[in-house]
């Protein structure tokens, strides 16, 4: 009798425990949203090349926490360097030619002034010339004159009359001889003014070579940045996560070679059941349990509440299950913040989250 009195002791205590369990679940369901398919999440940037090439070197390894701007990757790139050196080395000689073109114009338009001014002088130095030939001509041609009536009075010889008109006809020469050289050195004159022409000549070769200096200065920048393209850095501190491509292998724009994330920005994202969303409200508290630490709890605050079904994001076979009452059921994501997150947490880290919500439910 005593162990039957026993047995059914120890059966009244395990239905009692059990109906307790039940009312305390049932009691949790409606008080509480919970979700063991939670995920520690952190923004990931993942760093691919803009062009295509073979990686030289990766400058940073796994874990390795980075700096802003810091070289992560660099592509094969002698190539453009050859090519940047041919460019200045082509910029250098357009520049030594333009430089010779200023040279040249300068001595140009110094020998052009100093032949126009002695030619100026040359001109002047004939016209005085010239007048004074016609002054002693004009002289001349009096004593002709003058000659002429002596010696029809007989108060002088012939000879005297010719000798005036020989010195006459002399001079005349010389004035035609002078007027002939003037109008010579006048055409030179003239030639030397349209010699200018050249300067124009010379002014627009200049102009072109400052166009070719430009086109190749702008050569170089173009190279200088698809060379900047195979310099990779870091747009973020961070930490590297993950190296997918090593040395030696060929990428593609756009082919992720590493990634990296803030270690100190994480959350939590849980895939709660659609019944459950209209219990939930940004800014109530949470209760998080990271596998990582079964002996610690840590808390966060409900942030954002999805406007997609994980379904619609295409993950909804990874995440998606039955009901609480066993039925198929839609899942959305939720954001929650970590308030105190630990040391050495990890993106993709698994969480439990515990909302409580009987602060929402009316109670009748």
């Amino acid at each position: 009798m005593n162990l039957k009195r026993k047995l059914k002791a120890v059966l009244g205590v395990l239905v009692i425990g059990a109906a307790l369990a039940l009312c305390y679940e049932v009691f949790f369901w409606f008080t509480h949203v919970h979700e063991g398919n939670a995920r520690i999440q952190t923004d990931i940037t993942n760093i691919s090349a803009q062009v295509d090439g073979k990686i030289e070197s990766i400058q940073v390894a796994e874990g390795a926490a980075v700096r802003k701007d810091q070289l992560l990757i660099i592509l094969y790139h002698e190539d453009i360097k050859l090519n940047i050196q041919s460019l200045q080395t082509d910029l250098a000689l357009e520049r030594a030619k333009r430089a010779r073109l200023e040279t040249e114009k300068q001595a140009f338009e110094i020998e052009l002034a100093s032949k126009l001014a002695t030619q100026k002088v040359k001109i002047r130095a004939m016209e005085q010339e010239s007048l004074a030939i016609d002054g002693r001509l004009k002289l001349a041609n009096k004593n002709v004159t003058r000659a002429k009536l002596l010696v029809d009075r007989k108060f002088t010889p012939e000879t005297q009359l010719t000798a005036e008109q020989d010195r006459a006809l002399e001079l005349e020469g010389e004035a035609t001889l002078l007027r002939g050289r003037i109008s010579v050195a006048r055409q030179e004159m003239e030639q030397l003014e349209a010699t200018r022409s050249k300067i124009a000549v010379i002014e627009n070769e200049i102009k072109i070579s400052d166009v070719e200096q430009t086109r190749i200065e702008d050569s170089i920048r173009k190279q200088e940045l698809w060379l900047s393209y195979r310099h990779i850095t870091s747009p973020i501190d961070g930490v590297v996560g993950r190296i997918h491509r090593f040395r030696g292998e060929y990428i593609e724009d756009g082919v992720n070679i590493l990634m990296l994330h803030d270690p100190h920005l994480y959350w939590v994202e849980a895939y709660v059941e659609e019944s459950q969303l209209r219990h939930l409200r940004p800014g109530q508290a949470v209760l998080i349990d990271l596998d990582a630490y079964p002996f610690e709890d840590f808390y966060g605050t409900v942030r954002q509440i999805g406007r997609i079904t994980t379904t619609e994001m295409g993950i909804g076979a990874k995440v998606n299950g039955t009901s609480r009452f066993g039925g198929a059921s839609e899942r959305v994501p939720v954001r929650i913040s970590l308030d105190n997150p630990p040391p050495n947490l990890t993106p993709g880290m698994r969480a439990d989250i515990n909302v409580r919500i009987y602060d929402w439910i009316k109670l009748w």
